[in-house]
């Protein structure tokens, strides 16, 4: 299984139509698209992206399927979020380093991902869930991981619990995932 779809599954086992949830890097659309259906009609998912490309892919994707009404898409940074959403949101994704396909060149970076953190986990729900998938074999990207490493061993327990997974038999910097849950 790809962490991006064990990603997915997490996010249908605990949203439902209704529900708010943030795409904090949109990068190609595809979580923006399945958080889009899952909240279903009455739902709300805020999508972030600082590359005009990603906005505009995201959109497109949301238009064919017919879900651009359950979005609102910012050509911003992640870090924005906690100025931009202003309610409580059931879930939110994070997908780390390059908009695949695009320039290597444009990473997400350690201060912005970590303050978007500070606001999304601020913004989530009790018994919301935070996902947050680490890629980190690009120059920039291992610091990126200590820093949100750093950040999720500093959450207090009081606030949730928070599992590390990766595949550990895979070389050259796997993926890892952080699955958040609060309190």
């Amino acid at each position: 299984m790809q962490m991006v779809d064990r990603v997915h599954q997490l996010l249908s086992e605990k949203l439902k139509p209704g529900d708010r949830a943030a795409d904090a890097t949109m990068g190609n659309g595809w979580d923006t698209l399945k958080l889009c259906e899952l909240v279903g009609e009455r739902g709300m998912v805020y999508g972030f992206d600082i590359q005009e490309k990603a906005v505009s892919t995201t959109k497109e994707r949301l238009e064919n399927a017919g879900f651009l009404g359950r979005a609102k898409l910012f050509c911003c940074s992640h870090s924005e979020a906690g100025e931009r959403i202003h309610e409580n949101i059931q879930a939110f994704t994070m997908n780390l380093g390059y908009l695949p396909g695009g320039d290597k060149k444009i990473i997400t970076r350690s201060e912005s991902t970590v303050a978007a953190l500070r606001a999304l986990t601020q913004l989530l729900s009790p018994g919301g869930l935070g996902l947050v998938l680490i890629y980190y074999g690009h120059p920039g990207g291992n610091e990126e991981k200590e820093a949100v490493e750093t950040f999720m061993k500093e959450m207090p327990s009081e606030w949730g619990e928070i599992l590390r997974t990766e595949i550990v038999n895979r070389k050259n910097c796997p993926p890892i995932l952080y699955i958040m849950e609060k309190k």
